[in-house]
């Protein structure tokens, strides 16, 4: 730029100083015209984008001001300056000004960029891509970006909801030329148009496809009511919304609305990519037969004394470096490398549950065999199943980072005593099964755990293949309490203790009275008192009521 004599700064000054009560009409600058000039020049903008830099620059060389103080300055009312309001955000837009937000323009406050302010202080030319106007690309990435931006207005409540989805509306109907726009206009409601879209920017964010997005979160982003949010979630959880029936979003396994996590589907992944060409990994997962530590939701267990004391060594071991050095030690003494354990006990009395904390917390995948899949009508088919499952598990092994944990959940089915020989084909293909599990674990190299309720129905053949054989029993009435409370956070300390003492209930049982007073909220809205919970108790179990202590209110 040519040097002039009068710096940018004195520039500024000048054209400031003028357009006091000037209410911005380019007569009353004559007398400053060629620092005007100077300006529009330096700054590469107009007039009067020009004038207004001159007066907020002026009024904000200290400290942010105000929009409301620059238009006092320049004699104007509020209304006489609405026609400037895209001067200003242009100043904006070239990173001239920076502007604090806030949902009421008036009180939004500017101030002269930094980085600007130090080339104006110095006279020195400012390079051109500073302050340049970023050209908008029309692509699938802006048009999401726009919902990004509506959708961040209405969370700061800079815009009403109803101009919220008429914008909503508009912005998809000027997007129709993306297939996958069209799609949704041809087949989703609005509420599931922004859901899907919503889902698919938390996607593209994150750069995985991994149930990175909140159910009622994101439903709350579009909804005006929390009982427009609940409504909806509760139609996608029964399968009824337009996401559900095309099969394009999906949900994780948790039990409680408030904390599901969704994602695209398989189908919409396919739809993204084919329609759009955007492809997003799946969470960088080798396999969908894992479950991964992020899916499993964290809980508090409570361990009675006993299981305590025998759990400690198994839990200890299952640090990824402790159980490298484990099997390291055991090699060296020529012993098998595998961790196995038999967790057995009543049913609900957190064996499972264990199993999945443990992975949590470590950080391990879990192998899940379902019993189910072992057993086929087939002669000779279940066996080769039952190989499989190990066969894959070393396979996952080599994958993985980390040792994945084995899981068989509910064994008893393949672990029962043997039958005779010859008694019967299904009792000759039972013991098959139960030859290969006995070969399988005696040169296991890796983590395995199995569940049973039915310890006396073990093969004594399978004690010595399980390292640990850890029984677990109800819980104690102490413990008894903190599951209660955990469960039911609105009982007080007095009422845990109370339902402790009276109810001998597992976790389980616990759990499912959790679950109902969650139904009892959520489906008939009613609120649950102590007494509504102590009678789902006396209910809980077939054939035992009135065997309960009468509790008094």
């Amino acid at each position: 730029m040519e040097q002039n004599p009068t710096t940018i700064l004195k520039a500024l000054e000048k054209v400031h100083f003028i357009s006091e009560k000037s209410k911005l009409e380019l007569v009353a600058f004559t007398d400053v015209n060629d620092e005007l000039k100077q300006i529009t020049t330096y700054f590469q903008i107009s007039d009067k984008q020009g004038i207004l830099l001159a007066t907020f620059f002026s009024l904000s060389c200290l400290e942010a001001i105000e929009p409301f103080e620059a238009i006092t300055y320049l004699g104007m009312k509020k209304i006489e300056f609405l026609p400037f309001v895209n001067d200003l955000q242009v100043l904006v837009d070239k990173n001239i000004l920076e502007r604090t937000t806030n949902r009421n323009f008036i009180r939004e406050e500017y101030a002269v960029s930094k980085h600007v302010f130090d080339f104006i202080i110095e006279n020195q030319p400012i390079p051109t891509h500073l302050i340049q106007l970023q050209t908008k690309v029309d692509t699938f990435y802006e048009f999401l970006g726009d919902i990004d931006k509506l959708s961040i207005k209405k969370d700061n409540e800079e815009i009403g909801y109803n101009y919220f989805v008429s914008q909503f509306s508009k912005l998809l109907s000027k997007n129709r030329k993306y297939k996958l726009v069209n799609f949704a206009l041809d087949h989703l409601e609005l509420i599931d148009s922004f859901i899907f879209f919503d889902v698919i920017i938390d996607v593209i964010s994150c750069g995985t496809n991994d149930f990175s997005s909140s159910l009622e979160s994101t439903v709350g982003d579009y909804t005006a009511r929390k009982s427009d949010t609940f409504r909806y979630v509760t139609q996608f959880l029964e399968g009824k919304t337009k996401l559900n029936t095309l099969d394009l979003i999906e949900k994780d396994a948790s039990q409680f609305a408030n904390k599901h996590r969704i994602q695209l589907t398989d189908k919409a992944l396919k739809h993204l990519i084919e329609m759009e060409g955007i492809a997003i990994s799946n969470g960088g997962r080798l396999n969908n037969k894992l479950l991964y530590a992020d899916k499993i939701q964290k809980t508090n267990l409570y361990y009675n004394t006993s299981e305590q004391t025998h759990l400690e060594p198994l839990l200890k071991s299952m640090s990824h470096r402790s159980f490298l050095v484990l099997q390291q030690r055991l090699q060296q003494n020529s012993m098998p490398t595998g961790v196995t354990a038999l967790l057995y006990g009543a049913p609900g009395t957190g064996k499972t549950e264990t199993v999945y904390q443990l992975a949590k917390k470590y950080n391990r995948p879990i192998f899940k065999v379902e019993i189910a899949d072992t057993k086929s009508m087939w002669f000779g088919e279940s066996q080769k199943l039952v190989k499989k499952n190990f066969t894959d598990y070393q396979a996952y092994k080599k994958q993985e980072k980390i040792c994945p944990i084995l899981l068989f959940n509910e064994a008893d089915a393949v672990i029962g005593k043997r039958k005779s020989a010859g008694s019967s084909s299904t009792s000759d293909t039972e013991n098959a099964i139960q030859n290969i599990l006995l070969e399988e674990l005696e040169n296991f190299d890796g983590i395995m755990f199995a569940t049973s309720n039915l310890i006396k129905n073990i093969d004594p053949a399978f004690e010595r293949r399980f390292l640990f054989k850890i029984q677990f029993d109800a819980p104690s009435p102490e413990n008894a309490a903190k599951i209660w409370k955990a469960k039911l956070p609105i009982l007080t300390k007095k009422e845990s203790e109370t339902l402790a003492s009276t109810f001998n209930f597992s976790g389980g049982e616990m759990e499912n009275i959790a679950r109902k007073c969650v139904m009892e909220e959520v489906v008939l809205g009613k609120i649950v008192d102590f007494k509504s919970i102590v009678s789902f108790c006396e209910n809980e179990k077939w054939g035992t009521k009135n065997t309960f202590s009468k509790i008094g209110f």
